[in-house]
């Protein structure tokens, strides 16, 4: 969506009794620092996502953070979302303040933004940049932190309420329907739901995309307890399994290919579950601290594949299994009018369990063989992070911050091999001013670090991925990047405005490096994982709004990155240097969005009042979302049959969104008045792919969306 759209919904959203309502305490981590532009941060409210109309959370997002946040999907089950050019392990994803992130995320796109269920979503906050020095490794691209709902205790009395929200799409030709019940006494806030939703094959503008379709259930439960005197202890535990999810790209035919690589390529199950336990305490009356949070995790994630290569007669079935807890302790501490002082310790451990069995489809005999990840593999990490907001250098404010982070490994070999171990330590620091130029003009610089450590996927994992096969490297450094930005924010009467530009460098950026290029596009090569050299990113990130009328609205942005990775290591085969000066992996292309707002003027006093609606609805928002084309592609992308080795061509949706109210609620009910939201995706039925992504994108679509209660 856009900027616009996302500023308009919260204003026309109803006001909610406080009784009832749905809010969340923010940690000290959540709140920006007063010098952190525009630019670095957008929020994005719950009821954006699911008005969106779009199938699943990475879909979501990419349509309501706008340019900048660029998704890749390959396939319907999956959606892995860009911040400034990097994904997979480089961007970190949190939910509710935990690491999403684990030692076994991938170096490339993976699925975990689609195992989290689009209804349970307060917010969504993205964080462009390095974030190292506030959450650690991970966080050089930027950090997705997901914020669920809850349930706030009342004021007196009880509340007891209850509403379902539905979602449909002829895209898929499926949906999604949650029941939703709250619960809430002076003392204590309940909220449950639980989700099922089904999805039938993709339709794009050159017809139906087979092997897309899946299906699953999600359950999510929060408890809040007002101890009062500003305490609060709060219990939240979800889960969401996907089941049968198709492997899309390995099953259809792609770019230099002849027969898909597989006969059979689906994730039997992805299901992720979590527990949090949260404390807080907002007069933490100390001298070291005015507030304090404490949270403890423990989450799993399984995931089951099967697998039957193209012409074989053997069905490989593997299961990852990964066991975490965590434990994270922030305080806040406001030194007299001169200093803010944010600081902390994280505490992470991951267990990994990983089981193959070969079966003969023929003979039916069975072989049990190590899974992807070595036996008995563990991971553990330390943080320690104080964050300073300096305001006694007027007119220019300042933040300065430091990390200091620690993680450990070690595993069995293969095969019976000999047991590995390694460890890793960094300290990163960021540094960042801004100053008012005149009113509603402000100008801020920023310089960080970031820190990413190798992880289980790099150390100790042999595995396919979309070009061939990897082999794992128990010798790695980690990343460090450092990160130059300057940006401009102008917010006046009826516009507003911001912009920055950045440099990222990534110092011993890990990659595959080739070992054996096997048969040309057939996707058996093998690569070893490796530190590869320098990668140079540079972007540039532009939106904004303005009211034109009483009725309308005008927004607009753009994002733009090219990445270039140098690495002087010789190829003994070819004597060359390969990855020298060629273009970074998956960068998205230079991409934007334009849409117009009308807002009719007696939709909006109805909206004030809660009245009638003269025109039945709220607003209606008619986008365009255009990118160029992209053709700046790395030897891999080259290689990867999702991707044409002629470049991707440049494309152009237009959609329509309209919603409005159910009736005249006053604003108390379960996640507010009863709503619906109806959309028009790509009007025109453009015939294109998102740059990287294992299918073509949807092509004319239906969406609908309600959400009541009684």
């Amino acid at each position: 969506m856009s900027l616009s759209f996302l500023l308009l919904l919260p204003a026309l959203a109803p006001a909610q009794d406080l009784g009832s309502s749905e809010s969340y305490v923010y940690a000290p981590r959540d709140q920006a620092p007063v010098t952190a532009p525009a630019s670095q941060r957008t929020v994005i409210e719950g009821e954006a996502i699911r008005a969106t109309g779009r199938r699943s959370l990475p879909q979501a997002l990419a349509a309501a953070a706008g340019p900048g946040v660029w998704l890749q999907e390959t396939n319907l089950g999956g959606g892995s979302a860009f911040v400034r050019g990097l994904t997979g392990n480089q961007v970190l994803i949190l939910v509710d303040g935990v690491r999403l992130n684990d030692a076994t995320t991938r170096f490339g796109p993976n699925q975990i933004l689609n195992t989290i269920d689009p209804a349970v979503v307060e917010r969504i906050e993205v964080l462009r940049g390095p974030a190292s020095v506030l959450y650690g490794s991970d966080a050089i691209g930027g950090v997705i932190h997901i914020h669920t709902r809850r349930q706030r205790p009342v004021a007196s009395g009880e509340y007891l309420g209850y509403a379902v929200d539905l979602n449909a799409s002829t895209a898929t030709m499926g949906g999604r329907v949650t029941p939703q019940v709250g619960w809430a006494t002076e003392e204590d806030g309940l909220l449950a739901m639980g989700s099922l939703y089904d999805y039938d094959d993709l339709s794009s503008a050159g017809g139906e995309v087979p092997h897309t379709g899946y299906g699953g259930n999600a359950a999510f439960l929060s408890w809040v307890r007002d101890l009062g005197e500003d305490q609060e202890l709060s219990l939240t535990t979800w889960m969401h399994r996907d089941e049968d999810v198709p492997r899309t790209d390995k099953l259809i035919v792609g770019f230099g290919q002849t027969n898909p690589s597989d006969e059979r390529h689906h994730f039997t199950l992805q299901d992720r579950r979590a527990l949090v336990l949260g404390f807080s305490d907002e007069s933490f009356d100390y001298d070291f601290a005015d507030s304090f949070h404490l949270r403890l995790s423990a989450k799993t994630y399984d995931e089951e594949r099967e697998r039957i290569a193209f012409g074989a007669s053997t069905l490989r079935f593997e299961r990852d299994e990964v066991e975490s807890i965590g434990l994270s302790l922030e305080w806040q501490k406001l030194l007299g009018d001169e200093h803010l002082l944010t600081y902390g310790l994280d505490v992470d451990h991951d267990e990994v369990d990983s089981f193959r069995r070969d079966t003969d489809l023929v003979t039916t005999v069975g072989t049990d063989k190590d899974g992807q990840f070595a036996p008995n593999a563990d991971y553990s990490s330390l943080g320690l992070f104080l964050q300073d907001e300096i305001f006694s250098f007027e007119p220019v404010d300042v933040t300065a911050g430091v990390r200091f982070s620690a993680h450990s490994f070690g595993f069995d070999g293969f095969g019976g091999g000999p047991s590995e171990d390694g460890d890793f330590s960094a300290l990163t620091a960021s540094l960042q001013a801004a100053r008012d130029l005149a009113p509603g003009h402000r100008v801020s610089a920023t310089l960080a670090q970031g820190f990413r450590a190798p992880n289980l996927d790099d150390l100790a994992k042999d595995g396919d991925f979309g070009g061939g096969t990897e082999l794992h490297n128990s010798d790695l450094d980690p990343e460090t990047s450092l990160t130059a930005e300057l940006a401009y924010d102008y917010t006046g009467e009826g516009s507003s405005l911001s912009s920055a530009v950045f440099v990222t460098e990534i110092d011993d950026v890990i990659g595959r490096r080739l070992q054996d290029p096997g048969t040309p596009a057939t996707g058996d090569e093998i690569y070893l994982r490796d530190n590869a050299g320098e990668l140079r990113l540079i972007g540039f990130e532009v939106g904004g709004a303005m009211v034109l009328t009483d009725t309308f609205e005008l927004d607009y942005g753009a994002a733009v990155v090219s990445g270039r990775q140098h690495d002087s290591t010789i190829d003994v085969s070819s004597g060359t240097a390969p990855f020298d000066g060629v273009d970074w992996r998956r960068v998205p292309p230079l991409h934007g969005s334009v849409g117009l707002t009308w807002t009719p003027l007696d939709g909006r006093e109805g909206r004030a009042g809660h009245g009638h609606f003269g025109p039945g609805f709220e607003a209606v928002r008619l986008g365009l979302n255009m990118a160029d084309r992209q053709d700046d592609l790395h030897p891999g992308d080259v290689s990867d049959p999702r991707i044409d080795p002629n470049g991707t061509p440049g494309w152009a949706r237009v959609d329509i969104d309209i919603w409005g109210p159910l009736g005249e609620g006053d604003g108390s009910g379960l996640g507010g008045d009863s709503r619906w939201f109806f959309g028009v995706h790509n009007l025109l039925n453009a015939d294109y792919r998102m740059h990287g992504s294992g299918f073509d994108a949807p092509g004319f679509a239906l969406s609908l969306g309600i959400h009541w209660t009684p």
